[in-house]
């Protein structure tokens, strides 16, 4: 199927889309077979029905079914249907880690991280000067890891750390531990932190570390930690490639005001 005028539109649309429609009726139902939207011991819709559902031709669909296929996350049986290989891709598909990755490694989660830049006179992109509370000028310790778990990329994190508490993260100190633990090491403990999260996509950098193609989404935690005086002790930012990590919060119904809300338990 040439791969121009219709064959760029955006699938269910007759805007256009700069991948081809085969990928993206792949990519949708790729998710759909990972989030169990298929039961196991049912067949996928037709290739007929797939095609009217999608507004797509029955070789734009063959050509998604084909790439399930080769990463074996479907099962063709002949004159039967097209099944979701549930098994078989839960043996492929990397292991993946749910919770504050710095929790887990404390309490046991085997990980390694392998440092890409240790510059010690780095500067600052603007929002963290303002989140260490520094002059933009300031020039501090950066750090850039790579995070592995069971040989799979977990993360690419990049730590900022203001020259007073940077003299306690030597390269020689640097291990698979989190920057915190290492200046805990030291006497200095964090107390408290802010964070958020956002996705974004992945620039050729990120994708090469974390083996996605380039413009992937990517989960984006940023977190300031502060000291029990309120100090900042360090900016960090993770990425996370979606397939391997999840975030995963316990709340609880706070009904104490007027408007309840729900609270993070942890």
């Amino acid at each position: 199927m040439a791969q121009t005028g219709a064959g760029r539109r955006r699938l269910g649309s007759k805007k256009t889309n700069s991948l081809p429609v085969y990928h993206q009726l792949y990519v949708v139902l790729r998710q759909q077979i990972v989030d169990g939207a298929h039961a196991a011991t049912a067949p996928l819709p037709t290739e007929m029905s797939l095609a009217e559902t999608f507004n797509v031709s029955r070789v734009t669909v063959r050509r998604a079914l084909d790439m399930l296929e080769r990463e074996s996350l479907v099962v063709r049986r002949q004159g039967v249907g097209t099944f979701p290989a549930t098994q078989a891709a839960a043996a492929e598909a990397p292991a993946r880690i749910s919770g504050l990755v710095e929790n887990l490694i404390t309490i046991g989660l085997e990980t390694t991280a392998k440092l890409l830049v240790y510059d010690a006179r780095a500067s600052m992109p603007a929002f963290v000067a303002v989140a260490l509370r520094l002059p933009p000028d300031q020039r501090c310790l950066r750090l850039e890891r790579l995070r592995r778990h069971k040989k799979k990329p977990v993360s690419l994190t990049t730590v900022y750390v203001p020259p007073t508490f940077a003299k306690h993260v030597d390269r020689k100190s640097l291990d698979d531990r989190p920057v915190v633990q290492i200046l805990e090491q030291a006497g200095i403990r964090a107390v408290s932190a802010e964070q958020s999260l956002g996705a974004i996509a992945a620039d050729d950098h990120a994708a090469a570390a974390l083996g996605v193609a380039i413009g992937s989404p990517l989960i984006r935690l940023r977190r300031v930690v502060f000291a029990k005086d309120g100090t900042p002790l360090l900016f960090q930012q993770s990425l996370y490639n979606p397939d391997r990590y999840e975030y995963y919060m316990r709340l609880s119904r706070d009904n104490s005001t007027a408007r309840p809300q729900w609270r993070h338990l942890g």
